[in-house]
């Protein structure tokens, strides 16, 4: 309900013109027979997202980025951008998220989605959520991950998936981003917002210490943004615990929202 709320609150933020909607069923939803808890309105949002970014597509939004939900809501953007891909662009993605979302189906302790959402974007896992055309693990930089279950330690290891430890200074670390994502020709930018330290920003439902700065993150998003053209983003998990730990979260949120869309054209998001 955290979800819910904090969506609803980007929701209402936003004006009508900027923004097309993804309904989300209301229903617990069904295992189907999996691991996955909820699979079944999984499923369902994640066709609602698709369909929502064809709609934002069809209004002449060019570069889709969603906002609200947990990280397996990212799938739908990723799955976009992969799909959209030249056979001559390379695609980049950087992985911002305290955990590195690499859980599989068969050994995730929660079977929560969310955590599985990098894994399924390598196109492992439940068939149902796997991407039809995985992001290969040399184009992921995890970005700020820093609470690895064991398993999800030795994917990481297995894929050789680049993990970048970040700069205490925005400018330094502005520049880091910029040269791991040197090559690409788009990028896609997935933002769990609890890569941001806990004192500096509260809204999520897992807070990892020893997380980015706000000024980390939003200067180290305008350079990779501005150095490779944004295909798609999303920022997820804003789970605020209360009406004022919203009001002084949201802010933030929208200052990230900001980094995103900072190299784009008026009207392109």
């Amino acid at each position: 309900m955290r979800l819910v709320e904090g969506a609803e609150l980007l929701r209402e933020d936003l004006p009508p013109s900027a923004r097309v909607d993804v309904p989300v069923p209301l229903e617990a939803g069904d295992a189907l027979g999996t691991p996955i808890a909820r699979l079944s309105s999984l499923v369902q949002a994640r066709a609602a997202a698709r369909e929502a970014i064809t709609a934002s597509s069809a209004r002449g939004f060019g570069t889709p980025i969603l906002l609200g939900g947990d990280c397996a809501s990212s799938l739908a953007g990723l799955e976009h951008a992969t799909a959209q891909r030249a056979t001559d662009e390379r695609l980049a993605v950087l992985w911002f998220d305290a955990h590195p979302d690499l859980q599989h189906p068969s050994t995730s302790p929660s079977g929560a989605a969310s955590g599985m959402t990098l894994r399924h974007a390598l196109g492992d896992g439940a068939p149902d959520l796997a991407l039809p055309e995985p992001i290969p693990s040399a184009s992921v930089h995890l970005v700020g991950a820093r609470a690895f279950d064991p398993e999800e330690f030795a994917e990481a290891e297995a894929r050789s998936i680049r993990r970048l430890t970040p700069d205490a200074d925005p400018a330094a670390f502005a520049e880091q981003l910029v040269a791991a994502v040197d090559g690409a020709t788009r990028l896609y930018v997935h933002i769990d917002l609890d890569v941001l330290d806990p004192a500096e920003f509260a809204s999520v439902h897992t807070p990892v210490p020893f997380g980015l700065t706000l000024a980390q993150l939003t200067a180290g998003i305008r350079a990779a943004v501005a150095a490779v053209p944004l295909a798609g983003a999303a920022i997820c998990e804003f789970a605020p615990a209360s009406r004022d730990a919203a009001a002084a979260d949201l802010p933030s949120v929208l200052r990230v929202l900001g980094a995103l869309t900072s190299a784009l054209p008026r009207g392109a998001a």
